[in-house]
């Protein structure tokens, strides 16, 4: 079994290793007003869309999420700032660490390595040190649960049961998991460019994780966006009936669809099927709580990547093309 997919099924144990990281680590006794989330990639800008969609109606802060070199003006000594690399080496990250540092002093790194554990150590940052070793995008459960503990334990937010429930769940996915039907959905989108529509407030995160993952481990280009928003603009371009061959519409579900979300998806599968259009949906496997759901549906779009890259001959873990941007970038 290639080591990505071994990754995956080894989600619940590694989730498990994040809250020990997370219980060894000393919470510092910050008070403020608003949060930026720094960071950029696979393994950040997922984990920070994934935080962002779970917290969606638990946050007591305004949140901003930030990728770039530079920072937003508001921040400031009310800001909390977490700043987040895997590698430690993210040159846009650590450009907007060096300028966030003189900004506020309440900040949190969560790093693996590199240079920006260095700059923890000179600057005595709190620093929450994740295993090193894995592909930043493979981290995934290293970087979203000691995150997801400090913004719930800075409001005092038990989530003790949604964890423990989202390891119960993936255990048993992990044993039951159909590869057949994972090679069934790559089937269906094998040649096509998947448009992937996920939902607000759930799978937006998602769609978003399975367009980089299809990217990285599939080795394609694919197309994301959310419902209600694609229904304000881009469902015109469907009307554009030469691309129609083309493309696949891949529909992001949920068991708990609010009834408006649940009736704008079934309406538009329905058009599109109308016009010809081949549609695939996808459910996460579990139908517990929200967080079990979200990385139910994690755990199956990821499988379905690499499986998406192996069918065609590609290795998921070759990402040799941004090795060679970021020599490119250092010339």
């Amino acid at each position: 079994m290639d080591i990505m997919t071994q990754w995956v099924l080894n989600m619940p144990e590694e989730i498990k290793g994040a809250v020990e990281i997370f219980n060894a680590f000393k919470i510092p006794d910050f008070s403020f007003k608003n949060i930026i989330l720094l960071g950029t990639g696979g393994g950040s800008r997922t984990t920070f869309d994934l935080i962002s969609a779970f917290l969606f109606d638990k946050l007591k802060f305004p949140l901003v999420i930030h990728q770039g070199y530079h920072i937003p003006n508001f921040v400031n000594e009310e800001t909390l700032s977490i700043v987040m690399s895997y590698s430690g080496k993210t040159e846009e990250t650590l450009s907007a660490l060096s300028h966030v540092i003189g900004k506020t002093k309440k900040i949190i790194i969560i790093t693996s390595n590199g240079e920006m554990e260095s700059i923890s150590r000179e600057k005595s940052l709190p620093v929450l040190r994740v295993p090193y070793g894995f592909e930043a995008r493979s981290a995934i459960p290293y970087l979203f649960f000691p995150l997801l503990l400090i913004l719930s334990s800075y409001q005092n937010l038990d989530v003790t049961n949604e964890i423990e429930e989202t390891i119960s769940v993936l255990k048993s996915e992990r044993e039951t998991i159909s590869f057949d039907e994972i090679r069934s959905v790559s089937e269906k989108i094998k040649g096509k460019i998947p448009f992937i529509y996920g939902s607000y407030g759930f799978s937006d995160s998602l769609s978003l994780r399975f367009r980089r993952q299809l990217a990285e481990n599939g080795k394609t280009l694919s197309h994301s966006n959310i419902i209600p928003n694609m229904h304000h603009d881009e469902i015109v371009g469907f009307m554009d009936k030469e691309i129609l061959p083309f493309i696949i519409p891949v529909f992001l579900r949920d068991y708990f669809e609010e009834e408006k979300i649940k009736k704008r998806f079934d309406i538009t599968k329905e058009i599109f099927e109308g016009m010809g259009i081949d549609c695939l949906e996808i459910y996460p496997l579990a139908k517990g709580g929200k967080l079990s759901r979200m990385f139910s549906m994690l755990f199956k779009i990821d499988l379905i990547s690499i499986d998406y890259g192996k069918l065609r001959g590609f290795n998921p873990k070759d990402v040799s093309i941004i090795s060679l941007l970021k020599e490119k970038m250092e010339e």
